[in-house]
């Protein structure tokens, strides 16, 4: 079952940094910018994890372990995405090369989608994440976190993102640009990501699909060949990439670039 230990700790050097940090490059080193962002990430222990039976054969609620360990000003929301949601959304995600030009979730690059939680699999997953205390570890863990599954707990237009580790055995929890890092058992946590990596799908922009749910998966060949335009439509964009071998060499006369007939150019903003 699942260990969960408290907070995400930002180790620059030989400081070890707070247990909630917002997630941006501002301020931060080189090494730990892009890439790096994650790199020092230390699941680590806790001795405040009250002993809270749990009862199998009712609703359980978030342990307050969890709840007490997430910014104050966000966890109310947080946690009620998690506990109400109306979607939840798997993606497999990794460390972001260098260079990533691709999609990304809270700074890692999305390797595929894994498709929509069903009512079961949702059930389980919340049990093994957020109501079993026994699934926590409290002692330290000697690894850095090591980005596997990335789940979207959406409600309305708000979220939740919860991202899971091996084999650093951990959990990470994202709302509105903070984070909260947990220790769980190794096997909880290789038992629920075991279950998504039975699902690989092409992960395609909703945007370019004109859809609002987070996967992007074309439902028709319709919908394949509208995608496929409008990536078309839209690369280059505002002609930011230009080809080297087009520019002219004549310094006198230098060639403009051409206006997009297409693609966000032509876009018209109403109020």
């Amino acid at each position: 079952m699942l260990k969960k230990i408290l907070s995400l700790v930002t180790i620059i050097g030989s400081t070890t940094i707070s247990t909630v940090a917002i997630s941006a490059d501002n301020g931060l080193p080189p090494e730990l910018q892009g890439l790096g962002l994650y790199e020092g990430l230390l699941p680590i222990g806790s001795d405040n994890l009250a002993n809270q039976p749990s009862n199998p054969n009712k609703k359980q609620s978030i342990i307050p372990f969890i709840q007490t360990s997430l910014p104050k000003s966000t966890v109310k929301s947080a946690i009620q995405n998690i506990t109400n949601a109306e979607q939840v959304f798997c993606y497999h995600v990794s460390k972001k090369p260098k260079d990533y030009e691709g999609y990304t979730l809270n700074n890692f690059a999305i390797l595929d989608y894994c498709g929509e939680l069903d009512i079961g699999t949702t059930a389980t997953t919340y049990e093994a994440l957020f109501t079993q205390s026994p699934n926590i570890i409290t002692a330290p863990s000697p690894c850095s976190i090591e980005p596997q599954i990335m789940l979207r707990f959406t409600r309305g237009v708000d979220y939740t993102d919860v991202l899971l580790s091996s084999p650093c055995p951990s959990f990470t929890i994202f709302y509105a640009g903070r984070y909260t890092s947990f220790n769980i058992k190794q096997g909880i946590i290789d038992d629920l990501i075991s279950q998504f990596d039975k699902k690989h799908e092409v992960f395609n922009s909703p945007s370019l699909l004109k859809k609002t749910v987070a996967n992007g998966v074309a439902q028709t060949d319709k919908e394949a060949e509208e995608y496929e335009k409008q990536q078309k439509e839209n690369t280059p964009i505002m002609n930011w990439k230009t080809d080297n071998n087009q520019v002219s060499t004549d310094s006198s006369t230098p060639e403009k670039p051409k206006a997009p007939h297409t693609g966000w150019g032509k876009i018209k903003l109403r109020m």
